[in-house]
């Protein structure tokens, strides 16, 4: 034992002196290092890693161990001088951990790079160039040599001598977007099937997206290099498998596939907001040509909804070109934007408004090619409200567009045209027909959950307008044409409409006063309507109506006049119902009721003629059921008198049986400055915009 003891007391003897020998080489060594020169090299490395110029305006402290550190304050990549931001990149601090053996070396091995508080400018010009880009590595000389055949590197790119970088923080600038990320990393993976780096990206949030990226060796008899991405967000990966070009190392083919399960949180990185977005299910394929980006046969699925996608942008040219087409069975956009329809909504503190200052995105158009296509056999867009067997198709070349709608809607066809001319500027000069025919008011009304109003009543419809604007208020501003809609056959007012609109004492009364108002199946629910008519016509943007609008029941009359001017977003309105000839109604000493609308478009007030009136549609349902969906609010005046409607007025509405036949003969009368088409026979305007 003694003898035992003594050896392993030798043995720790000798290895205490080669440590301690070498901890006082390692100390000499260190001694000797010119630590100007190290700075300079560890700068040159960074520099070759990047391919940028990196400047260090700031202290440089090192940190001596195993691990040896160098802190770099104040590190910067200077702009280009055209550009708005002077620096490209910004640090307040970089750690970089070296390899201890590397330091003796002339070229000292970076291990690891962490960068705090990053902020990057990437800027683009009128020409075309970015504010930055990596500096081009010098072509060897035996590969100018004519005729020489170049070897493919084993690997798409070298390796960057960095065995990992981390950021923490990162403010991006790119072009005229802002991007905030909580973090992002990147390590070298060793790897037998290749070379490999595993990362992560963290959102403002701390919400982490990891990632792996494996890079294959050549591919000699298909010339390309494969190239494997899987990014993890939740729920099956996104797996993207890509094939860059031998030369250009352009991913030239792609094949993506996965889920998106957490889409709100990923969009946040890229100031998209996805709120409350369901999963996604990717198949993406395509690939780039130089200065073409291909999609084929791609689809996505959102809720079992598939959404097909191809197409191709093509930047390369003269003109830059964008082919798109959408096509799916079943597509529901409250499934595509549920935060959009679910959330509550809260009144902002200002003036609300409906068409102020909504973008057309006119100039996008200018000097492209665009061609879109859109084909849905169900398009649900609100509630149970669909577009069914819908065919749209976009054409822009030259600065001239061409819109053609085709579709279904409530049992009923609408087809709609438009011929624009696009401006340098973005300024737009449209010409819209449409025609739809047989369409129910009833379904509709249904599909918009709002039952037990109105059932039936087909209506067709017509119109051909006239705009210019680079915005939704300029083309409101300046909207002329003639607009007409009317039924073509009846249909039934429910109580409930009646209720809500005049209480129920008046619809009581209208039981007991007239025989066979009521259909025979359903005597007590309807109140049958023969007739609906709207005939008025815009002259920039306004509408002044006395008999263009009308409604006939059995009982009763509705019309409707007043001003509405959509430039400006005012209007003034009354709804006035009156008797039919012949009827005699006790309503309150009431012989005319009526509902004037009048303020801002988005925020109507509405006052109220009439006991029977003030005292039910004052109720939170009624006028606000209608019309709340529509508005921002709604201000009640009861107990307000018929107001403005002149007196000659309500005669002539008294005195008229068919309030339907003269709003269609009479209601949109001729002024004397108006243009020629305007006064142009309906068909003749309509059929020459839709048939182009």
């Amino acid at each position: 034992m003694i003898a035992r003891r003594s050896i392993l007391l030798q043995i720790f003897r000798v290895l205490g002196l080669f440590l301690g020998g070498m901890a006082a080489a390692v100390v000499i060594a260190l001694s000797q290092i010119d630590l100007d020169s190290l700075r300079g090299n560890v700068v040159s490395v960074l520099r070759d890693a990047t391919g940028l110029p990196i400047e260090i305006d700031g202290a440089v402290a090192w940190k001596f161990s195993l691990r040896p550190q160098v802190e770099l304050n104040d590190v910067r990549i200077k702009n280009s001088d055209w550009a708005t931001h002077a620096d490209a990149f910004t640090a307040k601090k970089i750690d970089v951990t070296l390899n201890l053996v590397s330091l003796f070396r002339d070229r000292p091995t970076i291990q690891k790079v962490v960068i705090y508080d990053a902020v990057t400018c990437i800027e683009k010009n009128a020409d075309g160039d970015y504010s930055i880009l990596p500096a081009k590595k010098p072509v060897a000389q035996e590969s100018l040599v004519a005729g020489a055949d170049v070897v493919p590197a084993k690997y798409p790119f070298r390796e960057f001598g960095l065995g990992g970088i981390e950021i923490k923080n990162l403010t991006a600038h790119v072009f005229d977007e802002t991007y905030d990320i909580g973090g992002v990393s990147l390590r070298y993976m060793k790897h037998k099937d290749g070379r490999e780096y595993a990362g992560w990206i963290k959102s403002v949030d701390d919400r982490v997206f990891p990632f792996i990226i494996n890079f294959a060796e050549y591919n000699a008899e298909r010339k390309i290099y494969p190239m494997k991405v899987a990014l993890s967000m939740g729920g099956d990966a996104l797996i993207a498998n890509v094939a860059l070009e031998g030369t250009s190392k352009t991913p030239i083919d792609f094949i993506i596939k996965g889920q998106i399960q957490d889409v709100d949180e990923f969009g946040k990185l890229f100031n998209l907001n996805l709120q409350n977005w369901p999963d996604v299910i990717v198949n993406m394929a395509g690939g780039f040509d130089r200065k073409k980006i291909t999609l084929r046969k791609s689809s996505i699925a959102i809720n079992g909804k598939n959404i097909d996608l191809s197409g191709d942008y093509n930047w390369g040219g003269v003109v830059p070109v964008v082919n798109l087409n959408i096509s799916g069975e079943d597509v529901s956009l409250t499934d595509l934007f549920p935060g959009l329809y679910g959330r509550n909504w809260i009144k902002p503190k200002r003036k609300l408004n409906v068409f102020k200052d909504i973008p057309l995105f006119g100039q996008w158009f200018v000097n492209r090619k665009v061609s879109l296509k859109i084909d849905m056999g169900r398009l649900g867009v609100y509630r149970d409200f669909s577009i069914d067997d819908m065919s749209l198709r976009v054409e822009v070349a030259d600065n001239v567009g061409r819109i053609d709608l085709n579709s279904k809607i409530a049992d009923g066809t609408l087809r709609i045209g438009a011929n624009i001319d696009i401006a340098s500027d973005g300024n737009m000069d449209v010409t819209f027909g449409g025609i739809g025919e047989r369409i129910f008011v009833g379904d509709l009304l249904d599909q918009l959950d709002a039952p037990d109003l109105i059932s039936e009543l087909p209506i067709n419809l017509e119109l051909y307008v006239r705009a210019n604007g680079k915005n939704m208020s300029e083309i409101m501003n300046t909207i002329t044409g003639p607009v007409r809609i009317y039924s073509v056959g009846s249909g039934y007012a429910h109580s409930a409409l009646v209720a809500y609109m005049y209480g129920t004492d008046f619809l009581t009364s209208l039981r007991h006063s007239i025989q066979d108002m009521f259909n025979e199946e359903k005597k007590y629910d309807q109140i049958k309507i023969k007739c609906a008519a709207l005939n008025v016509k815009l002259r920039d943007g306004q509408v002044h109506t006395e008999q263009g609008v009308a409604v006939e029941t059995n009982a009763i009359n509705v019309r409707l006049a007043g001003d509405l001017d959509l430039g400006d977003e005012k209007l003034k309105l009354a709804l006035t119902t009156v008797p039919v000839r012949g009827i005699k109604l006790s309503l309150t000493g009431k012989v005319v009721n009526s509902i004037e609308i009048s303020g801002n478009l988005a925020e109507p007030d509405i006052a109220i003629s009439g006991a029977a009136v003030a005292g039910k549609v004052a109720s939170a349902t009624g006028i606000g059921l209608l019309l709340a969906p529509f508005t921002g609010g709604i201000g009640l005046v009861a107990g307000a008198g018929v107001g403005w409607l002149a007196g000659d007025l309500l005669e002539n509405w008294l005195a008229d049986g068919t309030p339907c036949e003269t709003a269609l003969k009479r209601g949109a009368p001729e002024y004397r400055d108006d243009a020629d088409w305007i006064n142009a026979p309906m068909a003749d305007l309509v059929f020459d915009v839709l048939h182009q």
